[in-house]
């Protein structure tokens, strides 16, 4: 039976308390997390030192694979690795919440960084620049903040994601 992945919000430098379930195969290092859903089976895996990702539904060849790289930046393409052992693609991760984004942003795949952008509520007065499509007077009420993201070097994914966690922790400014 599978152990389950312990994360704990701590006052701490590492904001993170991790048990790791796998070696990364970027960095040798035991540092790979595995979480599966209950509800759909699936299971993901994350890198917490490179910042790389799959899932099962990004096995080699499959259609969802087709499917998400038609949507996803040309340099998760271009950094994209073909795991042999799993039978599956791992890309940069992108972390979404309602209170921050973690992406990685560059034009090559030795010219990226992380970056990280908190979700910042607007004001009645900042609401009206972001008209809701299709809807006659309706606004967002909160917008990524991407002007004013961290940015935290390519080979530091455990920084930016330390802080990420410490975000979510904090909630939306």
């Amino acid at each position: 039976m599978k152990k389950e992945n312990k994360i704990e919000f701590a006052n701490e430098p590492t904001n993170l308390k991790l048990e790791y379930d796998d070696i990364s195969p970027f960095t040798g290092n035991k540092c790979v997390l595995i979480e599966s859903d209950p509800r759909t089976g699936m299971e993901s895996r994350i890198c917490m030192e490179s910042g790389m990702t799959t899932t099962d539904r990004f096995t080699i060849g499959s259609r969802a694979l087709e499917g998400y790289e038609n949507h996803i930046p040309q340099l998760y393409k271009d950094t994209k690795f073909v795991d042999q052992l799993l039978n599956q693609i791992w890309y940069l991760a992108t972390m979404r919440t309602q209170a921050a984004c973690l992406y990685a942003m560059g034009t090559t795949k030795d010219d990226y960084k992380w970056k990280l952008a908190e979700v910042k509520a607007l004001d009645e007065e900042e609401q009206k620049k972001y008209p809701i499509e299709g809807q006659k007077d309706k606004y967002h009420s909160h917008i990524v903040d991407v002007e004013n993201a961290k940015e935290f070097d390519k080979n530091n994914f455990k920084d930016a994601i330390d802080e990420f966690y410490s975000i979510i922790g904090k909630g939306v400014k």
